[in-house]
């Protein structure tokens, strides 16, 4: 079951802390929202109620499974350490229309050695609507704002043919290396020549 609705004609962006606003990224249809503490918290502790109320948004059936349980635990360590990763860890994608959360953008961290890591990963009944293209594409251009990083790259399963494809079509090519971290799994990457000649052509 869903929680509570926010309510017709409500603003996304309602409750989210002013100082979270430069970090909300906005396309054709979606706006990605930048997860604060409190949120991960109340993820972390089952608390959706809370969790709804720091968004402002219904969460439906997002977020569920190893994202509560892997991801949310770590990016709520890590913004009590620093709270300026909100800009380098998880995004809510949010339709804008129907004001639904769709699922999650992620970068994995923090730039190192001019290189970032994304994710993406959708509810199953938002799929097939180009949401995770156009919020990936988002990520890549608010990662290409930061002079330092020369490379976006994904962890992508090579049987995960929905996956690539998003990475595909948002311009990141299959470079062949196995990841360190997860073996079985590639890296799909896109270099800053790669977006600055696709931009300009």
């Amino acid at each position: 079951m869903s929680d509570a609705a926010a309510g017709p004609g409500s603003d996304p962006r309602a409750n989210l802390d002013p100082s979270l606003e430069a970090e909300v990224l906005r396309t054709e249809r979606l706006e990605l929202l930048p997860l604060p503490l409190e949120f991960c918290e109340a993820i972390v502790e089952g608390d959706r109620p809370s969790a709804r109320r720091v968004l402002g948004l219904d969460l439906g059936e997002w977020p569920t499974g190893s994202e509560v349980d892997r991801a949310f635990p770590f990016y709520a360590a890590r913004l009590r350490e620093d709270p300026s990763m909100v800009a380098w860890q998880g995004r809510a994608i949010v339709v804008r229309e129907s004001e639904e959360v769709a699922g999650s953008a992620n970068f994995k961290g923090a730039p190192e050695d001019g290189l970032v890591e994304v994710g993406y990963q959708l509810v199953p009944r938002f799929r097939g609507n180009g949401y995770a293209r156009e919020a990936l594409l988002a990520l890549v251009d608010r990662a290409f704002e930061e002079p330092e990083i020369e490379e976006v790259v994904a962890v992508i399963h090579p049987e995960n043919a929905p996956s690539i494809a998003v990475a595909e079509a948002a311009g990141l090519q299959h470079i062949g290396e196995r990841s360190e971290v997860h073996p079985a799994s590639e890296l799909w990457a896109i270099t800053r020549d790669e977006y600055e000649s696709d931009a300009a052509g």
